[in-house]
């Protein structure tokens, strides 16, 4: 660092970027850390906030339950960012609920509202001692899109005939996740947080990933269907984790490729996503991973990617003898099997449209409808679809074309930022981290043109804390703004 103290923080999106160097004597606040080194009262907010996370997911009854929110609670009140790394690390089992009283919650919903109000306390503390942020400084980069975004999730309320499920579809897919993105944009100020988040949900996603194992070799709860064994680990289906575990595999791998220091670890942790990615037997995980982990591969070194890009037509030309299995198989013929059904699906799905052209049809009615007259009989096979299985028809029928608009326009600028970022001068690690989010979104596209891609607590959730990452790393990287 020069003779001058920190920089004051600009964003990027200002229309006019002032840089005010300060004296060492008008410092404010203490320096930047290093990656990996805490002050004494975060480390004693780590410790109780994981002594209280621990207790909650062993808790047996009410009372204990309430002993570790306040546990939480007090801890996450000394660093609130940690709350966001528990998140990423239990949403893969979002549907173990807890029970307070009369009433169930998600381990991750427990966690955001603990995270809430540590927050606030945090914020209250603060105040008190003279250290007041101003309300401008809390804009982000996507506050209109996911202002839009918002209002087209309220408006489709009007559409909904059940309007209960759909109530509590905009708690827990949409309301929760946004307040989770704007507390990782205000709360993550280090490169070491960032970094937390993302090991967190790499953390999440191998404990399933370790539990789908075990299932497969030890236990016969597997799902056995068109002549294979397929793994579901804390889900209801395969496909389920092959959709998480997909998002989750590129980012582990960009750890492993752009930072040789944790390349043990990251590789190990991306040796367990794959083979149990494999063991899901979801052809679209498969093939949509595929995708993301060129994309990661080509950012890391243009011609690696072009040679995995070849060795991809051998695999493909090796593994002729697979298509004889039928899961394999049924996918290729659009006269039987997935496929078929699928095609028929999104005929529905088009219709309902021509229906319901502008608010849709309302947060989780979509298997309602279908099955009250938009269903085809030649898809009958398979009655209990609950989504369209693409991502525009899915965002269109959900959250109506208002919707399709706000997703258009937070693609674009999460597109904005993360070029922006990636042309900056970056360190390996925000080059890993801007490049394993890169590879989580071009499998969220790809898979989403087949299957989910939002509308599932654990993936709305993974979104929204991988766009704060993006938006972090671009107001850090600001000419006055960047973090240690």
């Amino acid at each position: 660092m020069s003779n001058y103290g920190p920089l004051l923080y600009c964003p990027r999106s200002s229309s006019r970027e002032v840089v005010v160097m300060l004296s060492p004597k008008e410092t404010i606040g203490p320096p930047p850390t290093p990656l990996l080194v805490q002050s004494k009262a975060e480390w004693a907010g780590n410790a109780v906030a994981l002594a209280g996370a621990v207790l909650l997911v062993a808790a047996p009854s009410t009372a204990l339950s309430a002993l570790s929110l306040a546990l939480l609670v007090a801890g996450l009140a000394l660093r609130p960012a940690f709350g966001l790394a528990l998140l990423g690390a239990v949403l893969p089992f979002y549907l173990y609920p807890k029970r307070l009283g009369s009433m169930s919650f998600s381990l991750p919903e427990l966690i955001l509202l603990s995270t809430l109000l540590g927050a606030a306390i945090y914020g209250l503390m603060r105040w008190g001692s003279g250290h007041r942020r101003p309300v401008a400084g809390l804009a982000t980069a996507l506050d209109g899109p996911a202002a839009l975004f918002l209002a087209a999730a309220l408006l489709s309320l009007l559409a909904s005939e059940l309007l209960r499920v759909s109530l509590r579809e905009l708690r827990t897919l949409v309301l929760e996740p946004v307040a989770a993105y704007y507390l990782a944009v205000w709360f993550l100020r280090s490169k070491r947080d960032l970094l937390q988040v993302v090991g967190a949900l790499l953390l999440g996603g191998a404990l399933v990933a370790l539990f789908g194992l075990y299932q497969y070799i030890f236990t016969d709860q597997v799902t056995a269907v068109e002549g294979v064994r397929r793994i579901q680990g804390s889900y209801l289906s395969p496909n389920h984790l092959g959709l998480y575990l997909g998002r989750l595999l590129p980012m582990a791998l960009a750890l492993t490729l752009f930072l040789p220091g944790m390349r043990i670890a990251s590789g190990l942790l991306a040796a367990v996503l794959a083979a149990a990615l494999l063991l899901t037997f979801s052809v679209g995980s498969w093939l949509a991973t595929a995708v993301a982990v060129l994309a990661v591969v080509l950012l890391w070194r243009f011609k690696m990617g072009l040679l995995l890009a070849g060795s991809y037509a051998a695999v493909l030309a090796a593994g002729v003898p697979l298509l004889s299995l039928e899961r394999i198989s049924s996918h290729l013929t659009l006269t039987r099997g997935t496929s078929f059904i699928r095609v028929h699906l999104w005929e529905s799905s088009l219709q309902m449209i021509r229906d319901h052209p502008l608010l849709g049809v309302g947060m989780d009615n979509f298997l309602y409808y279908y099955r009250g007259g938009y269903m085809l009989p030649e898809a009958a096979a398979e009655p209990n679809l609950s989504h369209p299985h693409n991502l525009v028809l899915n965002f269109w029928l959900q959250i109506g074309i208002l919707g399709v608009a706000a997703v258009a326009w937070l693609a674009a600028a999460l597109g904005r930022i993360w070029h922006r970022c990636w042309s900056s001068s970056l360190d390996p690690l925000e080059r890993a981290l801007l490049a394993g989010v890169a590879g989580s979104a071009v499998d969220l596209v790809a898979h989403g043109m087949v299957d989910n891609s939002y509308f599932l607590v654990d993936l709305a959730f993974q979104f929204w804390l991988c766009a704060a990452v993006v938006v972090v790393l671009d107001g850090a990287l600001s000419p006055c703004g960047r973090i240690e």
